[in-house]
């Protein structure tokens, strides 16, 4: 059992001192707390509490114009630059549907806000409004931009300000243990997925089989995923660049999922990251934590469609991509992607002793 008493406030200011240059969460990391938890400490300095009403910041966010929009789990980041329009709100999920941020926002999950104004090397001032799970875990950042019409960001600030804290942090649940798919619910997971018109389906056939992403992935047999080998990211990124194909790209956590519909150009790797550095889109991912990439076929009303989904080593999604399908007659873009799919090196085929039987 971990004994360690977590530090307080001043402890964690006097570290930032003694660590200017490492990052606020690989700083939070090492000493033991969450990145909310350090962004906390600093309540009163550079930091205030905003309220994490969403109905308000996203609207009222339209107004300020263009900013950069940062998603990420543990080893993706995802982040996009433009204009919040087109929110949508819901009481389990809401959206934003603007030409470049394209969300799918679950509101639960968000339990505290922070605005940021960072004071930086060449005395310049780094904004953004920083949310965050009921642990302290980081679900989605905005940052201000040389174009971003500060005075409208101000009002945000001064509109969600507030003096209390949130709700407690909370430490993660201990992990599920793994369970074997029973199977019956193999066997209903099959007959499902023949069965899908639509990709949206996915979800609630997991839920109805109680199976996991990562697990049915795994376990549906090779007519509907195969695994691909290591070096498959590269390759994929490498052709993607090369043929500009557009794609969609998909980075989720359990309060957000980001999207990047368009063509990926500037591919460069940088020790274990593998990242796109295109004018308003940077992707990184963390290599060297792939899991597991598989091609995945999805049936539906209009054809079958096939996406990369890559996991960790804790079975979490890391990406997932797919062929732009947005509008009009995407007949040429669809192909092109399918054939780059098809291209890419399998991995040894294995089967499924369950899905076999």
């Amino acid at each position: 059992m971990n004994t360690t008493p977590h530090p307080d406030n001043a402890a964690i200011r006097e570290a930032r001192r003694n660590n200017l240059k490492m990052r606020e969460r690989d700083l939070a990391t090492q000493l033991g707390i969450s990145e909310a938890r350090f962004l906390d400490a600093f309540v009163g300095e550079h930091v205030d509490r905003i309220e994490p009403d969403l109905d308000v910041f996203f609207p009222m966010l339209n107004a300020a114009g263009e900013v950069m929009a940062l998603s990420r789990n543990i080893n993706a980041v995802h982040e996009k630059t433009g204009v919040y329009e087109k929110f949508s709100a819901g009481k389990h999920a809401s959206v934003v549907l603007g030409k470049d941020i394209d969300l799918r926002i679950f509101p639960k999950h968000w339990r505290h806000g922070y605005h940021v104004a960072k004071p930086m090397d060449d005395g310049s001032v780094q904004r953004s409004f920083q949310f965050f799970d009921v642990r302290g875990d980081a679900v989605h950042k905005v940052f201000a931009r040389e174009t971003t019409d500060i005075a409208k960001w101000n009002l945000i600030r001064e509109h969600l300000y507030k003096d209390d804290a949130g709700p407690a942090f909370r430490a993660a649940p201990p992990a599920k243990p793994a369970t074997t798919p029973t199977h019956e619910a193999i066997s209903s997971l099959r007959e499902t997925w023949a069965g899908m018109e639509d990709t949206h389906q996915f979800q609630s056939m997991l839920r109805k089989t109680g199976i996991s992403r990562h697990d049915a992935i795994r376990l549906i047999g090779e007519d509907y995923a195969e695994r691909l080998t290591e070096d498959s990211a590269d390759i994929l990124f490498e052709r993607l660049s090369k043929d500009e194909v557009p794609i969609m790209a998909f980075v989720r956590n359990p309060g957000i999922l980001q999207i990047h519909s368009g063509p990926v150009r500037n591919i460069k790797q940088v020790g274990p990251w593998l990242n796109v550095l295109d004018s308003g889109f940077h992707l990184h991912l963390r290599k060297d934590k792939f899991a597991a990439i598989w091609v995945v076929r999805k049936p539906t009303k209009s054809g079958d469609i096939y996406s990369i989904e890559i996991f960790d080593e804790r079975d979490e999604q890391v990406l997932l991509i797919n062929g732009d399908r947005r509008g009009g007659d995407v007949s040429d873009s669809v192909s092109r992607w399918d054939d780059v799919i098809h291209a890419l090196p399998r991995a040894q085929a294995s089967k499924h002793p369950e899905v076999m039987q």
